[in-house]
């Protein structure tokens, strides 16, 4: 999906999803001072690792995330460089990298299996690369809303599924065949599992903004449509409430640890 326009929704919403994954990720680079995160986001991966000592290249294509990315390691009072690029045309130095993460990144670019080759060749040899994608099968939060726009008989939307020879398996399997095919070595296929905690208003400011295929959904319909999706995604989320106005949501998630030989 392109991401211009959504960065602020995202950072409300599904941002603190995505950082459901953060200490795996630096766990599996390994102790490697350099640390290069592709599609960094609104940030929270690359304040992380420099918190921890290590010297910090972020990149993101879209210049929003780049602000907030930089405006959260200034809020943090460390040091992060933030660039604007993005795969496969990363405009950084082949082998560079001692330790390359790229977290649900790999599951939005147009071409999966260029984007691996990029990362492979940024890593620096014996370079650890831990890589994060969605599974197949959407979360909860996720089904519920789907659920709720047929219900309400929302008007679809253009698929962003790549063309069958693009696509990959949306599995750990999947995700370490690419990485395979791009000449890493494989250390590592699985899947993650956590409770993601967020409020229903949280949730649904990310939907608002149009972040995500929910989002995109949402801001095809009329506003009686989109108020009625509201309602019934409401409900169909309130088995997940942990507390009134809270959500708490079993989320499962893809990770790939692999290095360069």
């Amino acid at each position: 999906m392109g991401w211009e326009g959504v960065a602020e929704a995202y950072r409300r919403s599904f941002a603190t999803l995505c950082a459901g994954t953060v200490e795996t990720l630096l766990e599996a680079t390994g102790p490697s001072p350099d640390h290069l995160d592709i599609g960094c986001g609104t940030g929270d991966l690359a304040v992380t690792a420099a918190r921890r000592g290590r010297r910090v290249t972020a990149v993101d294509p879209d210049p929003d995330m780049v602000t907030l990315a930089r405006g959260a390691a200034a809020r943090a009072g460390v040091e992060v460089e933030v660039r604007e690029s993005g795969l496969p045309g990363l405009s950084l130095t082949p082998s560079s990298a001692g330790a390359v993460t790229a977290n649900f990144v790999l599951n939005h670019v147009p071409d999966p299996r260029a984007a691996m080759r990029a990362l492979a060749r940024i890593a620096a040899p014996s370079a650890r690369l831990a890589m994060t994608i969605w599974p197949a099968a959407p979360g909860p939060h996720l089904a519920a809303y789907g659920d709720a726009a047929r219900a309400a008989g929302a008007r679809p939307v253009t698929s962003t599924r790549l063309a069958p020879e693009l696509d990959f398996e949306r599995a750990p399997e999947g995700l370490a065949s690419l990485a395979g095919e791009a000449g890493l070595r494989v250390m590592r296929a699985e899947e993650l599992h956590w409770t993601w905690r967020i409020s229903v208003e949280g949730l649904l400011a990310g939907i608002r903004g149009g972040v995500a295929g929910p989002g995109r959904i949402h801001q095809a319909q009329t506003a009686k449509v989109r108020s009625e999706i509201e309602e019934l995604a409401q409900a169909l989320w309130a088995p997940y409430e942990s507390a009134p106005g809270l959500l708490a949501f079993p989320i499962t998630a893809v990770l790939v640890v692999a290095d360069r030989p």
